[in-house]
């Protein structure tokens, strides 16, 4: 699918497993800077080898085209962490401005897990780079694009030596049988692949437009622009934050609605959730017991 040779790709266990590798590598390096908020698997990948790091604080509120410019890394970390799309903002970053990092840094972990989804954006992507840099990983999952989380399946990409490397510091058979025979069949055509992310792209695009439009009208929350297929939405209450604890827990339990607690992530607190997108079935069903709870009726 990426014109690469194999020996360029490792499989792993979900993109969890790769992490920590590419956390050992980190960890030899230097300190490592870390977006936030952030996703908090860097941080636990990281304290398996003892590595320290160094926040990046992102803007919240993005008036920023998309794709965007990544902000300026300050500081003297040696290894930058790079999600993109930004989880759990949403924000695609461009990789004009990615690739300048090749040069400041010595090592870039770039995790582009959720990057398949996103309308025109494997224009972003890094994996093109790694051919030309031996200080580039980048992370892949299929689960995301799939929709198959239990079969932890992801990939990374990096130059052989350093995959040569992970595998012999992985315990043997990371990646289970089942995983690799669905791996094998989603990936045998590359016509179909692309029908496939095409279709997820265009569902990201409808849906997205759709749900936010829905969001915006309703009082007490405020959903952020997202290339993703995702939201984060704040809570405020005349001009102050408001915790969403209350309705993240009323729509679980009387509406059998779970939205993404973000408390996990360094920088976020109870006034933040997050929304995944559904079919549009789904996604009605998610505003209407919004409505109900934030309005005290459905329409």
């Amino acid at each position: 699918m990426h014109r690469l040779q194999p020996e360029s790709v490792l499989p792993g266990n979900g993109a969890a497993e790769l992490f920590t590798w590419a956390a050992r590598d980190a960890a030899a390096a230097g300190e490592s800077l870390l977006p936030q908020p952030g996703f908090a698997d860097y941080q636990r990948a990281l304290a398996c080898w003892s590595g320290s790091t160094v926040p990046l604080e992102l803007p919240l509120e993005s008036t920023s085209p998309c794709p965007a410019p990544f902000p300026d890394a300050f500081g003297q970390a040696a290894v930058a962490w790079i999600t993109n799309p930004h989880n759990p903002t949403g924000q695609l970053w461009s990789r004009a401005s990615l690739e300048p990092l090749l040069n400041r840094f010595a090592l870039v972990i770039c995790d582009e897990a959720f990057l398949p989804l996103v309308p025109q954006g494997e224009a972003q992507s890094l994996i093109p780079l790694v051919e030309n840099h031996p200080n580039l990983v980048v992370i892949r999952s299929l689960t995301k694009l799939y929709g198959i989380a239990g079969l932890r399946l992801g990939y990374a990409v990096a130059q052989p030596e350093r995959l040569q490397r992970w595998a012999h510091w992985r315990d043997p058979w990371p990646v289970n049988a089942v995983a690799s025979a669905i791996a094998q069949e989603l990936l045998c055509s590359p016509q179909r692949f692309e029908d496939w992310c095409a279709r997820v792209q265009r569902w990201v695009a409808r849906e997205g437009a759709w749900l936010k439009r829905e969001l915006e009208a309703l009082p007490r929350i405020t959903p952020m622009p997202s290339a993703a297929n995702y939201l984060l939405i704040r809570g405020e209450q005349d001009g102050r934050p408001l915790s969403l604890q209350p309705l993240r827990e009323a729509l679980e339990i009387r509406h059998r609605i779970l939205l993404r607690d973000c408390r996990s992530f360094e920088g976020l607190d109870e006034t933040w959730l997050r929304i995944g997108y559904q079919s549009r079935r789904g996604n009605r069903r998610i505003i209407r017991a919004l409505r109900q709870e934030l309005l005290g009726h459905p329409r």
